[in-house]
């Protein structure tokens, strides 16, 4: 698998895990919650909202990542 190929489907599983967590956001407010709990703490809450986001697409790409390094076969060039 080409570098292209995995650099895009990494992006895919991202992509649609944000879309599908954007749509079910509408559908529960435990995010709303949360967020408006910590906006007392620190103040903003599209800076909470963001730090969220950011957060939660950080442990994806990591995982994405790791499993591909585990699922593709290792290449030792001695």
């Amino acid at each position: 698998m080409g570098r292209v190929a995995v650099l895009f489907g990494i992006w895919l599983i991202g992509y649609v895990v944000g879309f599908l967590g954007y749509l079910l956001l509408a559908e529960t407010n435990a995010l709303a919650y949360l967020i408006a709990y910590l906006s007392r703490i620190f103040g903003n809450s599209q800076i909470v909202a963001a730090g969220l986001v950011g957060l939660a697409t950080s442990f994806l790409a990591l995982a994405v990542v790791i499993a591909w390094s585990y699922w593709s076969p290792s290449v030792s060039k001695v």
